[in-house]
């Protein structure tokens, strides 16, 4: 656990001072503490706290941070045994359906009006229930496709276009990711979410094979259909013709790109102020691949903000998540660090504006986020059985990047999902 705090007054060093210090000690004790539950860098949020810090002086935000996969199992042992302790979480905007569901967040829809004043309508959406609010949003996200120039060129290799509608398709990027390979490129591709539902969507949506899940209620896994079975295939043959490495973390994927390890690399724009670290990487961006005779299709969503609703410091609780979802100086600077785009309507302009600035350098980078925000995102499925379902399909995913045989591991999948959801329904 991370934790921010402000340095304590110092020790009484004789009565006089003791008597000149106590109305300092009386506002530090009169400060209320509110504690914000997340999976991020500590370094995220940082500038978002201390801007909110200086302008609430009686509120103090304690910092806590655990993996993303602990997240779900701490808020579910925190707020279900009905923790007061725990004010506000970071919630993925896919399991707002199952933690509204089970009444791990406070109702929010007082607050309409005011969101809908600064996010458009799928954000609202995104983070709400049956209807109702109950979470604040705080940034979504999007996919490109990096290139390392210096490789591509090495094997007389075109850069990628830039036009969303010149876009390669993933046969096309196969191709040319083997040729960069046969010119001396250690690494063919690689994604940076390896494994992962996020970041693997989009690849049967463009197909056409759907979302793996079905029915009203989102609550039928559909993983043995012939277009899940062939494009998950296709992710099993870049790791067995050793297109793309093994044996990597989510975590680690980056830094190969970033070393000049891999012709090209799908990943978030959050990478982008990492790749412009590193001198000697010569980089540009283009739109992420989608499949020939399919849709342009590419991952979004991201994290919000939710309030526990056993909080003993819900008020302020509250004017936090309003400060960074709603005020846009705050969303912004919640992005300085973490250079996802915010919902934030104001902030969002301001985002875009800085991404701009790069166009010159690596390919207009702006305009890509744009467009594949308003043309091309998809979100995942909204379901009570979201946490469990991610978990087994990211599960499966790794075993089939493994070698284990497609057909038989989604079926499998699909037995176990049913199974359990069968227990939500």
């Amino acid at each position: 656990m991370l934790i921010f705090s402000p340095k304590g007054i110092g020790a009484i060093l004789s009565v006089a001072v003791a008597a000149l210090t106590q109305p300092c000690a009386a506002q530090e004790q009169a400060k209320t503490t509110v504690t914000f539950l997340t999976a991020e860098r500590p370094d995220t949020f940082a500038p978002a706290i201390a801007l909110f810090e200086r302008q609430h002086k009686n509120i103090h935000i304690e910092y806590q941070q655990v993996p993303f996969d602990n997240l779900s199992a701490q808020v579910a042992a925190r707020i279900g045994s009905g923790d007061k302790d725990l004010d506000l979480y970071a919630v993925d905007v896919p399991r707002v359906t199952e933690l509204a569901s089970k009444s791990y967040l406070a109702p929010l829809e007082d607050e309409r009006a005011k969101l809908e004043n600064i996010a458009g309508d799928k954000a609202i959406q995104a983070v709400s229930y049956q209807g109702k609010i109950y979470a604040y949003p705080l940034w979504t996200s999007t996919q490109i496709m990096y290139f390392n120039r210096d490789l591509l060129n090495a094997a007389h290799i075109p850069f990628p276009s830039a036009d969303p509608a010149r876009r390669l398709t993933w046969q096309q990027l196969v191709g040319q990711a083997q040729q960069a390979q046969q010119a001396g490129a250690p690494w063919g591709f690689s994604f940076e979410q390896v494994d992962r539902y996020y970041q693997l969507l989009s690849l049967y949506i463009s197909y056409g094979a759907g979302s793996g899940l079905k029915g009203n209620d989102a609550l039928t896994a559909d993983l043995t259909s012939g277009g899940w079975q062939q494009v998950s295939d296709w992710y099993r043959s870049l790791y067995i013709k050793h297109i793309a490495p093994r044996g990597v973390t989510p975590e680690q994927t980056p830094d190969l790109f970033g070393d000049g390890k891999v012709a090209f690399f799908v990943g978030g724009p959050w990478n982008i102020g990492r790749f412009n670290k590193v001198a000697s990487l010569h980089y540009g961006v283009a739109p992420m691949p989608y499949f020939a005779g399919g849709s342009p299709s590419t991952p979004t969503d991201s994290w919000a903000v939710g309030i526990n609703p056993h909080s003993a410091h819900a008020r302020e609780a509250k004017l936090f998540a309003e400060f960074i979802s709603i005020d846009p100086e705050g969303s912004y600077s919640t992005v300085i660090n973490n250079p996802l785009p915010p919902v934030n309507n104001v902030a969002f302009k301001r985002y875009i504006g800085n991404l701009s600035t790069m166009d010159s350098k690596i390919g207009p980078i702006s305009s890509i986020v744009s467009y594949e925000l308003a043309h091309t995102a998809v979100s995942r499925p909204r379901t009570k059985g979201y946490v469990i379902f991610e978990t087994i399909i990211d599960r499966a995913f790794s075993d089939i990047r493994n070698g284990a045989d497609s057909k038989q591991t989604l079926e499998r999948a699909q037995l176990r999902l049913n199974r359990s959801f069968a227990r939500i329904k």
